[in-house]
């Protein structure tokens, strides 16, 4: 643990030394990396990823331009399928129902994980809106999935994000963080904003909770950069926390 936290202290020096360095962003291979490893691992992306016949012709009837019913969108939403969960949140949203527990916002979350990136801005409005009332898993969700978004090259979600962080609510108020997804948004420092992102998620609480699930993708993504005094902090870094810089991908079936 010292070693892990004397070499923080060099990447937080190295990440806000390197975050003015023109770095273009990575190519569709590293956001690949990023969703194999930061996404839950039943999301579909084909028809045939569903387990049951039954939700196959669901999602089937549903591509079809049929209009399913809450339950139908919910079973579908609920094993994974991304387009089932930003119809049922929206739904969930017209009912113009209170919903101090976030249920709408969790199925954007699902969305957005799955990469629908037209789940970024309700999401978001929720999280701002009503987020201080949510659970700490909820907000959790909330929070990975637009990370996941903003890593991935989402400009919106991390311009979302830095707003959120430099307003303090519903994830708190972090200089650093707002500092980090901004300068994402912009185009500038892609890989140092990475890793000084990652340096910064290893001490939030809700991250680390869940296994460091954020920080250990922007950690990834920054170790795959071009930038050699980056990319030795984040490897070494990752080595640390016991975690693989560059895990398998697994293909669809």
């Amino acid at each position: 643990m010292a070693d892990l936290m004397r070499i923080t202290v060099v990447a937080v020096c190295l990440a806000s030394g390197a975050i003015a360095q023109s770095v273009p962003m990575r190519p569709p291979e590293a956001v690949q990396l990023l969703k194999a490893d930061f996404v839950f691992d039943n999301a579909v992306r084909q028809t045939r990823d569903l387990p049951t016949a039954g939700l196959r012709a669901l999602r089937r009837a549903m591509l079809a331009g049929d209009a399913l019913g809450m339950a139908d969108l919910r079973a579908l939403a609920d094993a994974g399928d991304g387009l089932a969960a930003f119809r049922l949140a929206k739904l969930l949203e017209a009912e113009g129902k209170q919903d101090p527990t976030g249920v709408a916002a969790h199925y954007y979350a699902i969305a957005a994980y799955t990469g629908r990136i037209f789940a970024v801005p309700p999401l978001a409005r929720l999280l701002k809106d009503d987020g201080a009332g949510y659970s700490a898993s909820r907000l959790t969700n909330g929070l990975n999935a637009m990370t996941v978004q903003a890593i991935s090259g989402n400009s919106e979600a991390a311009t979302l994000l830095g707003q959120m962080y430099a307003a303090g609510s519903p994830f708190g108020r972090d200089a650093i963080k707002a500092q980090a997804y901004l300068a994402m948004a912009s185009g500038g420092g892609s890989m140092a904003a990475l890793l000084q992102l990652g340096v910064a998620l290893l001490a939030d609480p809700m991250d680390t909770a869940a296994g460091n699930p954020a920080a250990r993708a922007a950690l990834r993504l920054a170790a795959a950069g071009d930038d050699l005094s980056v990319r030795v902090t984040a490897e070494n870094l990752l080595r640390l926390m016991g975690s693989a810089i560059t895990p398998p991908i697994e293909e669809s079936k």
